[in-house]
């Protein structure tokens, strides 16, 4: 019960931290979108996505190394952070050499160029801020990341409201997140400081040296999802255009907003994963099992009803001008309950120390995405993209799930699916009934929720739970 209370107290501080955020940045991408068409958005979002991929040099996964080393041993704390700074700038360095080197050598044009390294920055900046936010997690408490989240995106909303209102073009916008990010180290800094351990520079180059090889393969990780998630705007920018970034873009916006969930769960079990490893392995395989249980009852509802109310989403959102992104919301809304439940498998093998295996997962796929791009984009642009997002996300998931299963966190994957998969099938056929998003999305959940019940989707051990938790017993 202890050990539910502490991954929900955890789970729900960033969740709410991250609805608020998501919408905020939701309601940023949407505004951009709108003001400046799909050709100005889509430098926008090749600048981002450039940036988000090249941030796996500038973190090197010390991030996620200081969340599994700290949560097991915090005594260690300011040693791990210290020498993470000072590596943090040398690896600052070779971001921004690496991306001159890239966009010079594909000749990009001098504004896509411009937006680029400002994103680069901005996600060089939060490189350094996600070193407090491990700090953070690895003691879990979650609440001071949740809290910069929200004044995050509160400040950024209002900085692009004011570069906007100046007129000064995209690149004002995209120079707002490096203003923003900036701010939110100086926060998270100070916190830590205060609140944790003593911020000091120190640099060991021993203890450096063997924290690098520990990270490597957390990098590696970090490497192999970005080229899956974002190389497909990249590519797209070169052999389609801007303005199909920006199409494509639009409909993936709207997943970002979900694909929070699996990723804040994930942020709340891995620490306490992790101590399960070290010192209590015979709760890991109940955990998991619940985890994946309850990740799918949130995930395949959502997919569903997103590719039944594609239309009405984009609709909502952009207008009638994007009315081209609609078929790629239906496609990529394909794989997002394989997102929640891959996730959290990812998490899993990090956690107990089968790193490599989920490395070799995200390296494969990441090619096997990369191949498909080369062969979908150039016959059928953004559509050929989503369908090669889709392909690699299947194969994503038997892989984690051979692995999951190798390693001996074997649980009922059919007796665990069979409930979520028929109720959400019968929400599905009802509401395909409703025109109206508003209506559907109501008739939905309680016509989804009457079915887990019916069903027995929850058993009297997770009814006892939720009751714990509520109460804080």
């Amino acid at each position: 019960m202890h050990t539910a209370r502490r991954i929900t107290r955890n789970f729900l501080s960033l969740s709410v931290a991250e609805v608020i955020s998501k919408l905020l940045q939701l309601f940023v991408f949407v505004y951009v979108a709108r003001i400046f068409g799909d050709a100005e958005f889509g430098k926008f979002s090749f600048g981002l996505s450039f940036g988000l991929l090249v941030f796996v040099l500038a973190d090197f996964g010390l991030g996620t190394l200081l969340i599994r080393e700290v949560s097991r041993a915090k005594n260690l704390a300011s040693q791990y952070l210290s020498n993470s700074i000072v590596m943090k700038f040398f690896l600052a360095i070779l971001t921004f050499f690496v991306t001159w080197a890239y966009l010079n050598a594909l000749d990009y044009a001098a504004d896509m160029r411009l937006i680029t390294y400002l994103m680069v920055l901005f996600v060089v900046i939060q490189s350094f801020t996600d070193l407090f936010y491990s700090i953070f997690r690895a003691f879990e408490k979650m609440q001071y990341d949740a809290a910069i989240k929200i004044i995050r995106m509160i400040v950024l909303v209002a900085l692009i409201a004011f570069a906007i209102e100046k007129e000064m073009g995209i690149v004002g916008v995209t120079l707002m997140f490096s203003v923003t990010e900036a701010l939110m180290l100086v926060i998270a800094a100070v916190i830590v400081h205060v609140k944790f351990v003593k911020i000091r520079l120190g640099f060991q180059y021993g203890f450096s040296k063997k924290m690098m090889k520990m990270a490597s393969l957390f990098s590696l990780s970090l490497a192999f999802v970005g080229i899956y998630v974002y190389i497909d705007t990249i590519m797209l920018s070169k052999m389609r255009g801007p303005a199909e970034v920006g199409i494509y873009t639009a409909a993936y916006n709207p997943l970002l907003a979900l694909i929070f969930i699996p990723m804040m769960y994930s942020n709340a079990i891995f620490p306490v994963f992790s101590q399960f490893f070290v010192k209590a392995k015979e709760q890991l395989l109940p955990a998991y099992e619940k985890s994946f249980k309850y990740m799918l009852i949130l995930g395949l509802p959502i997919s569903l009803g997103t590719i039944i109310f594609a239309k009405n989403i984009i609709h909502l959102f952009y207008g009638t001008g994007y009315q081209q992104s609609i078929i790629a919301l239906q496609i990529l809304a394909g794989f997002l309950f394989l997102r929640f439940l891959n996730v959290v498998s990812g998490t899993t093998l990090s956690a107990i120390n089968r790193q490599k295996s989920r490395v070799f997962a995200q390296g494969l796929t990441a090619l096997v995405n990369v191949a498909l791009n080369i062969v979908f984009i150039p016959k059928w642009g953004f559509v050929g993209a989503g369908i090669a997002t889709l392909i690699t996300e299947v194969i994503f998931f038997f892989l984690y799930i051979y692995f999951i299963v190798k390693y001996g966190l074997k649980i009922g994957f059919v007796s665990v699916s069979i409930r979520p998969v028929i109720a959400s099938v019968v929400m599905a056929l009802i509401v395909m009934n409703f025109g109206h998003l508003w209506s559907g999305l109501i008739i939905g959940a309680a016509s989804y929720a009457a079915m887990l019940l019916l069903l027995g989707a929850f058993t009297a051990e997770d009814r006892r739970l939720l009751k714990k938790v509520i109460h804080n017993q």
